[in-house]
């Protein structure tokens, strides 16, 4: 697949911005930084297999938008949203290189270093799309289930940059570029806060379909007979198999595959359906 590359519309107007002001070597520094960050995880994503649709380039970081959508092991996830930052490990290495030749101007240099290590240390902020963000739901996502590590992710999210925001423009001299930069952050935590609902049934919907066996971890969940299949599915965590005993009469549990539940609620259309009464048109 042919790799899509879009710019954000306010990538664009920090563009002409730099044109303006007369801050174009900058802003091609800032970019080429981008560029190499993405591309990071672009042959990571492509080194494991991944189908991707488009690496969406803003300031300061990019999205790469992928078919997984929580499906791939979170290891595997994980080294692939650790390639965008060690990127920069190189870029401080040919930064450094470059010091000890003259045709390389010394100011330059420096905007090098500092942008460098400026996008490094956003994009490791706990902010939702940033990699720090997408780290926390990795980690988030080890302990509790998918459900409430992404609520919790975006949540997190979403205060961290209010208070950010708060703190800079009480400390800092205002920027248009920060404002720009600060509301862009909140407004994609707005829309996926919006979307959690549907994001979540997306990876029940990729769970029920994936034929590919993977070794998972076996964690059996144990729920009232009058607990709706929704409510079980928000117990479901990532990279775990969940067998699913229904509590009885006289201390017998009733057992559900988790791909019964599923195929119940997405073949069926059984929304609606309670575990106990799964297991009853099971027998």
């Amino acid at each position: 697949m042919k790799l899509q590359l879009h710019i954000h519309p306010i990538l664009w107007l920090f563009a002409l911005t730099a044109i303006l002001t007369g801050t174009l070597a900058e802003f091609l520094i800032i970019f080429f930084i981008v560029i190499v960050h993405e591309l990071g995880h672009y042959f990571a994503a492509k080194r494991y297999g991944w189908r991707i649709r488009k690496i969406n380039l803003w300031v300061f970081g990019g999205v790469m938008e992928t078919e997984e959508h929580s499906t791939k092991p979170m290891k595997e996830e994980a080294w692939i949203v650790a390639a965008g930052p060690l990127q920069h490990l190189w870029i401080y290495a040919l930064l450094f290189i470059c010091t000890g030749y003259s045709f390389v101007p010394a100011s330059l240099i420096e905007i090098g270093l500092l942008y460098n290590t400026t996008i490094l240390a956003f994009n490791l902020l706990p902010i939702w799309p940033l990699d720090g963000g997408k780290m926390t739901f990795l980690l988030l996502s080890n302990f509790l289930p998918y459900k409430q590590a992404h609520t919790m992710t975006i949540v997190g999210s979403i205060v961290f940059s209010l208070v950010a925001a708060v703190s800079f423009l009480l400390f800092f001299p205002f920027t248009l570029s920060a404002l720009m930069l600060a509301a862009f952050i909140l407004w994609e935590n707005r829309l996926e806060w919006k979307q959690r609902y549907y994001i979540f049934l997306r990876f029940l919907l990729k769970r029920y379909l994936k034929t590919t066996p993977e070794k998972t971890k076996i964690r059996p969940l144990i729920v009232n007979p009058d607990t709706r299949l929704l409510q079980v599915f928000f117990q479901f965590k990532r990279g775990q198999h969940h067998p699913v005993y229904v509590r009885q009469s006289a201390g017998i549990s009733g057992l559900l595959e988790e791909k019964t539940c599923l195929h119940a609620y997405f073949k069926g259309r059984q929304h609606q359906l309670s575990a106990g009464e799964l297991v009853n048109r099971t027998k």
